[in-house]
């Protein structure tokens, strides 16, 4: 009937980047580690209004490059609480943690990999600070896959990279000194796409990922030892993880090297969606 209050039966929060919208949906009064998961493409946003259309009068929160817009597109109608992105990636790690099977020490960084990447520290108190970033992420991904192999999809390139061999493409330290000659690892690489002797796309594919994965995994390991300390614990999430066994491994070894430990947050894509759902509930006493 007409101006009828349906009841709110679910939480939905949503996670609208430059590449793709995470979605994280989650029945009221149910714990909110009992989520349903959904990805789209951030320029669909007939999929994404599709998508909420399919469910009737949720309390819907939104962080992300794209949560201003969402907003304004459904003003009026449904309304959007908008999270900050970078708290709404603490609280979101705090509660993935629960899925974990690691407890990672405080402080620590937690690391998003998106279509760029930003890097934030975490204290004791769980306040979020950024430290650092850079515009490598998986928009290079996307980019260097289309330029080099006319492939932009990120689970074909990260597919194509899991079989591959980079050894094939970069130029690395063994290469240039023989054993003993100087004080690096030989498998350690001198320059990144430096030394293409093969042109298979699996080869392509897996030194795209290790110019990502090195490059990010450097950063963080700098920024984990600024203080002069032990190193602190790198937890990695972001979409452009997803199905990357190729990039995890490399940031798992670039870590090491510099004496840090690489974690993985399971569900890290959604950490950012899970968080502004926190961050409403907060808001909303």
């Amino acid at each position: 009937m007409s101006g009828e209050i349906r009841a709110v039966r679910e939480e939905i929060g949503l996670d609208l980047g430059a590449t793709l919208t995470k979605a994280v949906v989650v029945d009221v009064g149910a714990p909110l580690t009992d989520f349903q998961t959904f990805l789209f493409p951030s320029d669909d946003r007939t999929a994404i209004a599709t998508f909420l259309g399919r469910h009737a009068n949720p309390i819907l929160s939104a962080t992300g490059a794209g949560a201003r817009r969402l907003a304004k597109q459904f003003t009026g109608s449904l309304p959007v609480v908008i999270a900050d992105e970078f708290a709404a990636w603490g609280l979101g790690e705090e509660l993935l943690l629960q899925k974990a099977d690691f407890s990672p020490s405080y402080p620590h960084l937690l690391v998003s990999l998106g279509t760029g990447t930003s890097i934030l520290r975490i204290d004791e108190a769980r306040r979020v600070t950024r430290v650092g970033g850079t515009g490598l992420g998986g928009g290079t991904m996307r980019g260097f896959g289309r330029l080099l192999l006319d492939e932009p999809d990120h689970d074909i390139l990260a597919s194509l990279a899991a079989q591959g061999d980079r050894r094939r493409v970069d130029l690395l330290v063994s290469d240039l000194y023989g054993a003993g000659e100087i004080s690096l690892q030989g498998d350690l690489t001198a320059a990144n796409l430096g030394h293409v002797t093969s042109r298979d796309p699996r080869d392509l594919a897996h030194a795209i990922v290790g110019l990502i994965g090195e490059n990010v995994g450097l950063l963080a390991g700098a920024l984990a030892r600024v203080n002069g300390g032990p190193p602190l614990e790198i937890v990695y999430a972001g979409a452009t993880l997803r199905a990357n066994a190729a990039l995890r491994d490399v940031l798992s070894f670039t870590s090491s090297i510099v004496g840090a430990t690489a974690r993985f947050l399971p569900f890290g894509e959604y950490v950012g969606a899970v968080g502004s759902i926190l961050a409403a509930r907060t808001a909303r006493g």
